[in-house]
């Protein structure tokens, strides 16, 4: 999500985008049960293997971004960086975190006087404390501000000092990260705690990844399958059993760059990957513009999702049993979103700049 749309497809980051949005809305469509539920009920338990299966979506739309802006052979001069995608970012933050501030205002009508809600929203506006999602734009503009960094070492480190560069980047900000929250690491002496890199400063390594995964694509289906499960089968052991011993959601390994999510959206790649290069995969020139058309409204169902949750009655697909009002739910705000795509990416000034 960020780069705009070019005349070269890539069937593979085409994919991984487009599974990528339907893993946000189901990880979005997922929270109120995981919250809502007993711990340990079967609900709970589905409403948990809707949100871990789906937790590596925002680090999947990190390694397409860093795949298709990473490459060496696009231009990308700093001032079609700053003028063009960051411009592009900003103005999009700008706007849309307007548009959500408003309905927060109409969901908040009444509950105080009207003067005090309006200076608290735009207090929300001006301090980025806005709509939930929105947070991504944060990790969007890290990603292109490091960019002239990561992409001079896409150009010019050797494969192993590429290799060294990324195993110290996910190193730091994942796989430390992550432990810190155990013993003996816990106990730490501060200076070395300061070795873990925030998820701000990880996400510009991720997308280095995602080049270098790129580059080199797999020769069959086995790796992305032995990191997705891996990684899944860790993610909701540990959110389950930490979960159980709290008596409420734990949401330490259900954090979008914790390893273990990390090695699902490196599978999810990789099959995405394997699945482009397949040659039973469809060919025909339907579905190669469905797959254009769903991966470029991706950008534009992410930000335009949340307002269409607002809208439906939540509490009653809360009610319903999480197996399958989760999937249902979901859906029902995907086909609405691309919907709404289809009507802004005809108003030129929206399609350019919003969406």
């Amino acid at each position: 999500m960020g780069e705009r749309p070019n005349n070269r497809r890539d069937t593979a980051i085409d994919l991984c985008k487009v599974l990528a949005i339907c893993a946000v809305v189901c990880i979005h469509c997922s929270a109120g049960h995981l919250v809502g539920r007993q711990v340990g009920s079967l609900q709970w338990l589905s409403a948990c293997f809707w949100g871990v299966v789906s937790r590596w979506a925002v680090a999947v739309f990190v390694l397409c971004s860093g795949a298709v802006m990473n490459a060496p052979e696009r231009e990308l001069p700093l001032k079609k960086l700053f003028s063009r995608y960051l411009l592009r970012l900003a103005l999009a933050l700008s706007v849309w975190a307007g548009l959500y501030e408003g309905m927060r205002l109409y969901f908040l009508r009444g509950s105080a006087p009207l003067s005090e809600l309006v200076v608290q929203c735009a207090k929300n506006w001006l301090t980025g404390n806005t709509w939930y999602h929105l947070y991504y734009f944060y990790f969007a503009i890290a990603l292109y501000l490091a960019l002239p960094l990561t992409r001079l070492i896409a150009r010019h480190a050797s494969r192993q000092e590429l290799r060294y560069i990324l195993a110290l980047w996910l190193l730091s900000g994942g796989v430390f990260s992550f432990l810190q929250c155990f013993p003996p690491f816990n106990q730490l002496n501060s200076f070395l705690l300061q070795y873990s890199l925030s998820p701000i400063v990880l996400v510009p390594g991720l997308g280095l990844l995602g080049w270098y995964l790129h580059q080199s694509p797999p020769k069959g289906w086995t790796e992305g399958l032995i990191l997705f499960l891996a990684g899944f089968g860790a993610t909701f052991a540990g959110t389950w059993r930490h979960s159980v011993a709290a008596g409420a959601l734990d949401g330490l390994y259900l954090s979008g760059f914790s390893p273990f999510v990390l090695l699902m959206a490196a599978g999810i790649f990789r099959l995405c990957q394997r699945w482009a290069d397949c040659p039973a995969s469809p060919r025909g020139e339907r579905a190669s513009g469905l797959l254009q058309f769903l991966s470029r409204g991706s950008f534009c169902v992410f930000l335009i999702h949340p307002f269409f949750q607002g809208l439906a009655r939540q509490a009653w697909f809360e009610s319903l049993p999480s197996y399958w009002a989760i999937p249902a739910q979901a859906a029902l705000l995907l086909s609405l979103s691309y919907g709404a795509y289809w009507f802004l990416r005809r108003i030129p000034a929206v399609n350019r700049w919003l969406i």
